[in-house]
């Protein structure tokens, strides 16, 4: 199966959907569909119009409807399920896992209301209350933390039974069992079919095929596995599968006991997420609108999500106008400090933005946290003296020499570039640790903010010097 060009894929969606069902319509949309992965047609429906995106999604039967419904943005399905029938949803929704379904209800409030989601889960109470108190209790937990992340359909395992007793378990295995890789070992009881209670162990299926049947799982389980709590913010989880190489990580309820994993597949969708969240707000852009393609979002919502940080950033950058006024005389005195405030502001606001961003990287990674922050800061103001001095020097020949302004300006100018460049190393690196402190995503301190900071800052450094250096 090759990967479908989105664009291609709308056009003959649209063409199929306009043809009447005597002309051949129903056909041509039969054609166009088939074999296509659930992602593609999602792909395809965000790039048609909301009617025309309903009218395909009607068109498909519910089996296929569900696949798709967990491929698409929320907004999308805010509209399709103020449009469609509730008993309709709650169908769809009882054939996916739980935790996709946790996701698309909570898209269901966010994008279309409460009442319509409770009214979805009311039906899916009526066909299959299992399912539908699973979904309350995932949605009871906080957004973006494992429990909402995770799925129960997992296979709990009391640690006294034998290996022909499990491979009992696994081949008769409720067909909705997220994964019979690993079956979890718990200190229920023998006769508990559910296996509820405190993980004991992980056990492989490759381990349990190999091992003798007469053999007690207890024996042959890899004990105390890494574990997550319901309560962990998702980013954390995702930074642990990817660095022990997991394909699931369990999740322990407030109890302690075992409530579900986190698959890997749930997890590269978090990374998808937080990268483009990150990008967004490194540039000044509201994470908002990570949630909806990029074609797919208004005029109205672009200037909603980028308004704000802009604003921040036009009234910070007042502050660099008033250090302008403020040295005014100086400036009279000297012409020439003018011409070079481009370079120096540019320089700092250039490895400030390095800064922030090589440490909110680490801090992502989890090679840094807050208690790092003295060696982060020490190490930073070395990084800032290297630099400077480096850069200094050459600003320095670049004055004194290139320019013939004389070895005093050439000193102001050397001299601010590394005090420049040591301070902006310096704020760069601490705040988005203090960011973080504060339980605030470090990317907020985005390279826009950095370098406007700076900028102002800078220039009040390089006045100053100048002063000094000059007898202003």
């Amino acid at each position: 199966m090759e990967e479908q060009n989105t664009d291609s894929l709308a056009a003959r969606l649209r063409a199929a959907l306009r043809r009447a069902p005597g002309d051949g319509g129903d056909l041509a949309m039969t054609a166009t569909l088939r074999g296509l992965h659930p992602a593609d047609i999602a792909a395809a429906l965000s790039g048609l119009a909301r009617p025309e995106a309903l009218a395909i999604f009607n068109w498909l039967d519910n089996a296929r409807a569900a696949e798709v419904l967990d491929e698409l943005d929320p907004e999308l399905t805010g509209y399709l399920v103020e449009n469609a029938p509730p008993g309709r949803i709650a169908d769809l929704l009882d054939r996916l896992p739980m935790d996709d379904a946790a996701e698309i209800v909570a898209d269901i409030v966010e994008e279309a209301s409460p009442a319509e989601a409770e009214a979805i889960l009311d039906k899916l109470e009526e066909r299959a209350p299992e399912d539908a108190r699973e979904i309350r209790e995932l949605l009871s937990y906080e957004e973006n933390t494992a429990g909402r992340l995770m799925t129960d359909q997992i296979m709990r395992l009391p640690a006294s039974i034998t290996v022909e007793q499990v491979l009992a378990r696994v081949r008769s295995a409720d067909p909705e069992t997220e994964t019979l890789s690993y079956l979890y070992v718990t200190d229920a009881p023998a006769g508990d079919k559910k296996g509820e209670g405190r993980l004991l162990g992980i056990l492989s299926l490759r381990d349990l095929v190999r091992a003798r049947p007469d053999q007690v799982i207890r024996q042959i389980m890899t004990p105390d596995p890494i574990t997550v709590t319901v309560d962990m913010d998702q980013e954390e989880v995702a930074r642990l599968i990817s660095k022990y190489d997991l394909l699931a990580l369990p999740v322990l309820d407030r109890a302690g006991k075992l409530a579900g994993i986190v698959t890997i597949d749930d997890v590269m969708d978090v990374l998808v997420e937080e990268q483009t969240e990150d990008v967004l707000m490194l540039g000044g852009v509201s994470a908002a609108e990570a949630d909806t393609p990029y074609l797919a979002t208004g005029v109205v919502d672009n200037v909603r999500n980028r308004f704000g940080w802009l604003l921040i950033l036009f009234v910070a950058s007042m502050f660099t106008g008033w250090v302008s006024r403020h040295f005014e005389g100086s400036i009279q005195k000297v012409v020439a400090l003018s011409t070079f405030i481009p370079l120096l502001i540019g320089t700092g606001g250039n490895a400030g933005a390095q800064a922030v961003m090589t440490v909110t990287r680490a801090l992502a990674l989890g090679e840094v946290r807050f208690g790092d922050w003295l060696r982060v800061l020490w190490r930073e103001m070395r990084t800032g003296l290297l630099l400077g001095g480096i850069l200094g020097l050459v600003g320095f020949v670049y004055v004194a020499l290139i320019w013939h302004e004389g070895a005093r300006l050439g000193i102001v100018i050397g001299s601010s570039l590394i005090a420049i460049v040591i301070w902006a190393n310096v704020v760069g690196s601490l705040l988005p640790i203090g960011a973080k402190r504060l339980g605030l995503d470090p990317a907020v301190m985005c390279a826009p903010f950095i370098t406007t900071l700076v900028d102002a800052t800078g220039l009040f450094l390089y006045f100053t010097i100048a002063r000094i250096v000059l007898g202003l």
